[in-house]
């Protein structure tokens, strides 16, 4: 279940959406961390701890997401060794138009045991 699920989620963020399932959860993340207006900012670390991502992997997805003009880095004021991340005007619309999508997927699996076992498997 969770193979054919997290394969759907991937290939339908990716296809509507030009997001991977690991961009798409930063976002989720910084989308509960930075509130609906995406005005604050979260620590790395804070996501990292979220994520089941390797620290260089959340890495090379968080330098995805900002050549794709999504999220902005900053460094702490006071502290030069935590990084902070802050969602971009154009990361809020992607993550707020993707949310329905992966929303879906979940839904489609998750009340529809069968679902799961018919699912295509990851192209």
């Amino acid at each position: 279940m969770y193979h054919n699920t997290s394969c759907e989620l991937e290939n339908e963020l990716q296809a509507r959406h030009d997001l991977g399932l690991s961009e798409f959860e930063v976002l989720l993340i910084l989308g509960r961390a930075c509130g609906d207006k995406g005005e604050n900012k979260a620590r790395m670390k804070d996501i990292e701890a979220e994520m089941y991502l390797s620290q260089s992997a959340l890495s090379r997805t968080v330098t995805r997401l900002e050549k794709a003009g999504l999220v902005t880095r900053a460094a702490c004021d006071f502290d030069r060794r935590a990084n902070f991340l802050m969602l971009t005007p154009a990361g809020l619309e992607r993550f707020e138009a993707a949310k329905p999508t992966h929303r879906a997927v979940l839904v489609k699996h998750l009340t529809d045991p069968a679902a799961s076992s018919r699912a295509e498997t990851c192209a």
